[in-house]
């Protein structure tokens, strides 16, 4: 009844959105800046005349520092403050209401080059484009986004174009056409291997102990490696807070704390937590997302429309099965200022995901248990040797480990037991020097190792019927050494040019290999900007899927380690171009990319044919993206659209090339937000082109043998909805600046639900290829959450 009745009023909704949104608001006490190349004496100048501050300086100290500045929404003037020190340097004291001194200040132990942020909110607030083309998602900054009322940042970063999920997922992100094991995802240099709950639906990151994520969709570091696709780098803070701060939240899924406190001028110690409650208490939400995880059957058809009859005893839906469900996740840190010059950090993170299943077909009762951990330390050492010279120093480790156990029963007498555990162990160290050798040049080296052990067992046993077990168990370690060197020079009208060289020695394939690195910017003028990038990377570990054990329903991924013989090593060669315009409200960013990666499998992530056997491939990713965004004061309307063409060759199982299977065409996202007063409201539509599958030419319902036309010849519906967010914030203690949060979100306002992938499982028989099942995954329905926060 609820259903029909939001339905029915859903062009009401569609209606108040636009008025709302046609309203403008002039900010009160917030202003925009724009400065390009301006000495800093005429940005102090325009200040004193805007704000009527008096500004207290010796002239030596200001002298000859440039403000490249574009905030793409009003902003305070303690904000603007705090990015001028960023850019020069220097100290900005308010020392009363009408009063600013500037004085110079020793530079942050950061021992990392300040980022230049070339458009202050390039989607939105808190999301934020540096020079050198990384993007920076600053979670407490971080805007309302269409869909969102938890600054999920895995979910955030899919608004930018090139950056997509196929199973609407937070940790299923594909960026530029690679899969989600490509990317490498790092948690206060800690190696994760596992970021998402819920199949992924949502990411494993306490949305409120990210302080900031730093994207890289193309040029790269050199520092960074062995993954062939995006990186994103988080970070929970490494500062001593004046204060305590701390909060408190809920949604549909989950509760969460944390509190950051100072133990003493230069100690520190932070604290997350949270922890799902959906084991105790099954929400709407909740209900929402398990419609769509556990729901496995539809209508098959055949090349020509025809219905088939494929019925199975493992299809299953939510109505016909049982689940409990459950995550926490616990980070906790430690920050130690030992001098002016040194600070040791100590972070730890720990994560874990528990799902319980089983249904009921034919007289049998299937029952699948997975548990998934990833849990990591690392320990960060910063020196300041002089002003011009700092060191870090990081150690980490990282334990992931999934065990997933499947039983058959007939009746109480149990028939069948798979076991599948995938575990990871690795250790590492970084070393890394930054010398800046003077205003336009700086340059970086450093020295990294990595051991990692991954092993992989598989076990099958029927109890009645002993001499059909199976057992494959696979451990293999890779002993990683690597050196690398980056240059950057960085002129007076903010160009860039930074080139790096990476060298690698993977122990389990025994070889060396370069990774040269270019990245390029140059502006044209005050508002245009041209880039440019090329890049060599390789990746020693990578996710497969094991076919072989077709029990396992919920979760087929494995980690393995690349060799010199079955699985082969990774290998990326990208280069991208384009342009960047920014000015009078508008932004523009336009790239055109060719990936051409090598070393993929049949059973490569992703990958998905009827085919069992193992063969090599190879893949070419030919794409572009844009962002259109206008900025009218507090709204904000932007367009992003992504174009692929990805063609899989694998010669052992087709001749020519065909469509990978992430071979979205076409991709588009329009969305707008609105600030009114204390509202934040938030409305976007997503469309993208089906997904491409192998379809079925011929079927024999007597045997089930079945015969496939051409790989992806086929393709499933073209994908779209609706998603909408509310939030109202307000005030309850304005002495201790306390604060509260009321939210609002829907996914799927119009409740369109549509197959989004299909795989079929097979088996040679005497008869031919004979179809055992056909498992389709549906799209996610209408889906609401509510929340709540308190911060103090």
């Amino acid at each position: 009844m609820l259903l029909f009745y939001l339905n029915r009023k859903m062009k009401y909704i569609f209606v108040c959105f636009i008025l709302c949104t046609s309203l403008t608001l002039k900010a009160q006490e917030k202003q925009h800046y724009t400065y390009s190349n301006t000495p800093l004496t005429s940005v102090i100048a325009e200040i004193r005349e805007k704000h009527k501050i008096l500004f207290s300086f010796a002239n030596d100290i200001v002298n000859e520092k440039v403000i490249t500045l574009t905030t793409d929404t009003p902003i305070a003037l303690d904000e603007l403050l705090t990015i001028l020190e960023a850019q020069t340097g220097l100290s900005f004291q308010k020392v009363s209401k009408s009063q600013i001194i500037i004085t110079g200040k020793q530079p942050t132990l950061s021992n990392q080059i300040l980022e230049e942020v070339i458009i202050s909110g390039y989607v939105t607030s808190g999301i934020d484009r540096n020079k050198d083309g990384s993007i920076d998602v600053t979670s407490n900054s971080l805007g309302i986004l269409p869909g969102l009322v938890v600054p999920d940042l895995l979910q955030s970063i899919q608004l930018v174009p090139g950056i997509s999920s196929l199973d609407e997922s937070a940790s299923g992100i594909q960026i530029r056409g690679g899969s989600p094991d490509q990317n490498l995802i790092l948690f206060d240099g800690i190696k994760l291997f596992n970021s998402g709950y819920l199949y992924g639906m949502f990411s494993a990151f306490n949305p409120y102990a990210t302080e900031k994520v730093t994207l890289f969709k193309a040029g790269t570091s050199a520092f960074y490696g062995d993954r062939i696709s995006g990186i994103i780098d988080i970070s929970t803070g490494e500062q001593v807070p004046e204060k305590t701060i701390s909060g408190f939240g809920m949604d549909g899924l989950s509760a969460d704390a944390y509190v950051k406190t100072p133990v003493s001028d230069n100690l520190a110690v932070y604290v997350f937590a949270r922890r799902s409650y959906t084991d105790a208490l099954k929400t709407p939400t909740y209900d929402g997302y398990a419609k769509k995880i556990f729901r496995n059957s539809g209508i098959v058809k055949d090349i020509n429309g025809r219905i088939l009859s494929v019925e199975n005893d493992d299809d299953y839906t939510v109505d016909t099965s049982t689940n409990t469900f459950s995550f926490y996740d616990l980070n906790a840190k430690i920050i130690y200022d030992i001098t002016a010059k040194d600070k040791l950090i100590l972070s730890s993170l720990f994560t874990r995901n528990t799902l319980d299943f089983s249904f009921t077909g034919d007289g049998e009762t299937k029952t699948d248990d997975l548990v998934t951990r990833n849990n990591g330390l690392s320990l960060k050492w910063q020196h300041k040797s002089s002003d011009a010279r700092h060191e870090e120093i990081t150690a980490y480790f990282s334990k992931y480990r999934s065990f997933y156990l499947n039983e058959e029963h007939f009746g109480t007498l149990l028939e069948e037991t798979n076991i599948r555990e995938n575990t990871i162990s690795d250790f590492g160290l970084n070393l890394t020097s930054h010398r800046i050798i003077n205003e336009k040049q700086s340059f970086k080296f450093g020295y990294q190792m990595s051991n990692s052990n991954v092993s992989v067992d598989l076990i099958k046993t029927e109890p009645l019927t002993p001499e059909e077990n199976e057992s494959f168990i696979n451990k293999a370690k890779n002993f990683k050494n690597a050196v690398f060197g980056e240059y950057t020079y960085t002129a007076k009208n903010s160009a860039l040019i930074s080139t790096g060289l990476r060298t690698v020695h993977y122990g389990s394939v025994g070889d060396l290999f370069l990774e040269p690195r270019l990245n390029i910017e140059y502006p044209i003028s005050d508002q245009l900007r041209i880039k440019s990038s090329f890049e060599r990377r390789n990746q020693p570990i990578s996710q497969l899927v094991e076919f072989n054990q077709t029990e396992l329903r919920l979760e087929n991924n494995l980690w393995r380690l690349s060799d010199s013989d079955t699985y082969p090593l990774l290998q990326s060669n990208q280069m991208s171009g384009g342009f960047l315009f920014h000015g009078k409200g508008w932004t523009i960013d336009f790239d055109a990319y060719l990936k051409e990666l090598s070393g993929l499998t049949t059973f490569t992530n992703g990958f998905s044919t009827p085919q069992l056997e193992l063969e090599e491939g190879k893949s070419t990713i030919k794409g572009m993206e844009v962002l259109i965004k206008k900025r009218i004061d507090n709204y904000r309307i932007w367009l992003g659209y992504t174009y692929n063409d990805i063609d899989f060759n694998f010669s052992g199982i087709q001749a020519g090339a065909f469509p990978g299977n992430n071979d979205i065409t076409h991709s588009f996202r329009l969305s707008n937000t609105l600030k009114l007063n204390n509202f934040q409201l938030s409305l976007g539509w997503q469309y993208r082109t089906g997904e491409p599958f192998t379809p079925i030419a011929n079927f024999d319902p007597t045997n089930s043998v079945v015969a496939f036309g051409d790989i992806n010849s086929a393709r499933l519906e073209d994908y779209h909805r609706l998603d909408a967010s509310a939030i109202y914030n307000f005030k309850f203690d304005k002495k201790k600046n306390s604060k509260g949060q009321l939210g609002f979100s829907v996914l799927n306002l119009y409740n369109r639900i549509k197959p989004i992938s299909i795989i079929y499982r097979t088996e040679e028989e005497d008869a031919g290829l004979e179809l055992k099942q056909v498992i389709q995954r549906y799209s996610l329905g209408f889906t609401p959450n509510v929340s709540f926060r308190l911060f103090f």
